[in-house]
């Protein structure tokens, strides 16, 4: 699927000023038997880029060599940080999305013995958030959309992502995200951002071991908000614990954090350590200053 949207995307790049470079090769398309596109064999990141700067890079490239190996898709660290490099040195503020791909193979389902990979980079605009989200919060939704278990795949930001893409298909007009519970209703993460909550003074974030993406501002949130003084716990959440929070925001890497100001009519007038926690990502740089 991720590499349908790349094939996409490439047709789009001389409308839209799109970069995309495969392999290191710029104005180079995807092959139609890459079974990334076939069959969803890809891992990717989504990375801030301010003056030619990619955030947290060492965390989304940790990120990505894991994934890559738990999913069997070699990775040459050397040749795609050199790739980066000449890639981002245009980019002032911009969105990069590193994809790895399998590679392509033959039919059937049938990994490669010695696999080819791809390794996609694609500039895209950095989205234009309006202040509020940040300074006011955010409406969130509920998703009616549940997510299957994959303990094998928990944690991996992996190229199948059709939950999400048809979540999103079903948000109402007035949501700015949307939280996604499991078939046992634990809520899991939010469309495109992770959860946390707030209770009596400590954060509280859902489990991820059987399914959701383990996010890099996660875990970074998590960190920052032990150097000052804040205990995380991943736990198991329900929908009811998002209501009778104290506080509740998300996290990605493009947004940062977004305090939730209202989830199903609940109000929440409290954002006091999500402000706390997003002006220590805007002075760490992680993340632009509107």
């Amino acid at each position: 699927m991720a590499l349908v949207v790349l094939t996409a995307l490439w047709h789009l790049s001389t409308i839209n000023k799109l970069r995309i470079a495969i392999n290191g090769k710029l104005n180079t398309q995807a092959p139609s038997l890459d079974r990334g596109l076939l069959y969803g064999h890809t891992v990717f990141e989504t990375i801030a880029i301010v003056d030619s700067t990619p955030r947290l890079l060492s965390a989304h490239l940790e990120r990505l060599k894991n994934g890559a190996l738990s999913l069997g898709i070699p990775l040459d660290d050397n040749l795609l940080a050199s790739e980066l490099d000449e890639f981002c040195s245009p980019m002032t503020q911009s969105c990069l999305r590193i994809t790895l791909s399998i590679g392509s193979g033959g039919r059937g389902y049938q990994t490669p013995s010695e696999p080819q990979a791809l390794r996609i980079l694609s500039e895209h605009a950095y989205p234009n958030y309006p202040n509020s989200h940040r300074e006011l919060g955010i409406t969130l939704g509920v998703s009616d959309i549940r997510l299957s278990h994959h303990p094998l795949l928990a944690g991996i930001k992996h190229g199948n992502r059709l939950e999400q893409v048809i979540a999103r298909q079903n948000w109402q007009q007035d949501w700015h995200e949307a939280l996604l519970l499991d078939y046992q209703d634990n809520v899991i993460e939010a469309n495109s951002a992770n959860v946390f909550i707030v209770k009596n003074k400590q954060l509280l974030t859902p489990k991820l071991d059987q399914c959701g993406v383990d996010g890099v501002m996660r875990s970074y949130v998590i960190a920052v908000a032990s150097e000052l003084g804040f205990k995380t716990e991943a736990v198991s959440l329900s929908l009811q614990d998002i209501l009778d929070a104290d506080e509740v925001f998300l996290t990605n890497s493009l947004i940062g954090i977004w305090p939730v100001a209202n989830c199903q009519g609940q109000e929440f007038n409290n954002n006091k350590i999500a402000q706390a926690l997003l002006n220590r990502l805007i002075i760490d740089e992680v993340i632009p200053h509107h």
